[in-house]
């Protein structure tokens, strides 16, 4: 089994410029980048500040992992933009393309476009590209497009290698040049999801094959380069479809699965399990302490805990160590989301969808609730890269009025409000690397007056 090794160049110390906060908006007259709160002043938002605007884009704009690029989906082909200055880099030559994802480190770039024959000849619809450049580096013919399985290429952290689905298993690639072919494969019939873990070597992948009648689902986790001998295989019933949640060091996966039909009649949801699948081969079961679906998973940054929402509404939330064991209850309530501060103090449990809109702030350190607010209409959220400020969105098309965002402090005050009288389709921060912004604690007396 072919293996790589790859000198990464440390990443550039970002100016000041750089670390300030970015909106990306896309709306029915415009997309642009905007300025975010700057560093001297983090709770103030200039809502007349300058915006970089953007060639008109097709669908969502896809940052680069570390915020220095974002890629256009627009009528003249996919068009790269440098984040700071918002000039143009290069332009791709895929005017079709209806989906866009940049590699871990932003070294390159894959598109999907529908299958044609001259795409076919010419190599293939799924395209590798560099960001840098545009230069076409390789290709795949992918008829059907999914946006749950996107992006179909799958890099490791480091770039090195490379995995994609195929009809039955996996193949492996050289992830700094996918042109030299296939360097490796797994062998697994109906293949039903997979997913490979983030962090150092010795790289991890997660299979799970679905039930079939009288068969039982099973995982299997297998340790590159060593593809022959899985490190574990696990059977389970009452399994059609597993997502993977790795943790961030990639120590470990948390498996969700579920079946459409509860044999106990007692769930309109159906049955959900989660098992956790350690990098060397042991698991463990996740026990949950009130029945009902589970609502959301979510590792801390960190990697050293998790938080599971779970049960009927009002749902309970549990934070659990990496031994599956229970360290704190959040208790109960109108909640099923889970959104961790990129630094991991603060998080978020909150409740959208069929739920009325509210937020739950929490300081994870202190164990303590901050704040609980109201946020009616909200369809998006999101925290800033610098873990302080929190935003909410109500987007077209999910409500066709009212379109506009809010930003809140870590402690649920409402700093800025806007609604605009047209369309919004997208509103997202710029990404940053977790070393550009501070760890920094919360005020002494935020949480004093907490519902």
């Amino acid at each position: 089994m072919a293996q790589y090794t790859r000198q990464l160049s440390p990443q550039p110390a970002l100016t000041m410029a750089a670390a300030a906060h970015q909106l990306c908006i896309r709306d029915q007259n415009a997309t642009f980048f905007r300025p975010g709160p700057l560093p001297a002043d983090p709770y103030t938002y200039a809502a007349e500040a300058e915006k970089s605007a953007l060639a008109a884009a097709k669908a969502d704009v896809e940052y680069s992992p570390d915020g220095s690029l974002a890629a256009v989906l627009a009528e003249s082909g996919v068009i790269i933009y440098d984040t700071e200055s918002g000039s143009e880099i290069c332009k791709l030559k895929s005017t079709a393309s209806i989906a866009v994802a940049f590699s871990p480190q932003g070294s390159f770039i894959q598109t999907w476009e529908k299958l044609t024959d001259e795409l076919q000849a010419s190599g293939g619809n799924l395209r590798i590209w560099n960001p840098k450049t545009g230069d076409f580096l390789t290709g795949f013919s992918q008829k059907n497009f999914s946006k749950d399985s996107f992006p179909y290429v799958k890099w490791t952290d480091d770039e090195l290698v490379a995995c994609m689905r195929i009809s039955n298993g996996i193949h492996l690639y050289n992830g700094q040049d996918i042109s030299k072919g296939v360097v490796g494969k797994i062998d697994q019939e109906k293949l039903g999801a997979f997913s490979i873990s983030p962090g150092p070597p010795p790289y991890k992948i997660a299979t799970f094959v679905p039930e079939v009648k009288d068969k039982p689902a099973y995982m299997t986790l297998f340790a590159y380069p060593n593809l022959a001998e899985p490190v574990s295989r696990k059977q389970m019933f009452r399994a059609s479809d597993a997502s993977f949640l790795w943790s961030p060091n990639g120590a470990g996966v948390l498996v969700r699965t579920s079946t459409d039909v509860d044999t106990s009649g007692k769930s309109y949801y159906g049955e959900s399990k989660l098992t956790f699948l350690a990098s060397d081969g042991s698991d463990l079961n996740v026990a949950l302490g009130k029945e009902g679906p589970i609502h959301d998973v979510a590792w801390s940054p960190a990697g050293k805990e998790f938080i599971v929402v779970y049960g009927y509404i009002p749902a309970k939330a549990t934070l659990f160590d990496v031994k599956c064991k229970a360290i704190f209850d959040f208790g109960t309530g109108a909640r099923n989301t889970i959104a961790w501060a990129p630094h991991g103090r603060f998080v978020m449990l909150g409740g959208f969808g069929n739920i009325q809109p509210n937020l739950e702030f929490w300081d994870n350190n202190r164990k303590k609730r901050i704040a609980h607010v109201k946020c009616p209409s909200t369809t998006t959220w999101s925290w800033a890269p610098c873990s302080r400020l929190f935003l909410t969105s109500t987007l077209f098309p999910r409500l066709r009025v009212d379109n506009g965002f809010k930003l809140w402090k870590y402690d649920g005050t409402l700093l800025h409000s806007e609604t605009v009288a047209h369309e919004i389709y997208q509103i997202a921060w710029r990404p940053a690397r977790p070393t550009v912004f501070p760890d920094r604690p919360a005020s002494p007396n935020a949480g004093q007056s907490a519902a």
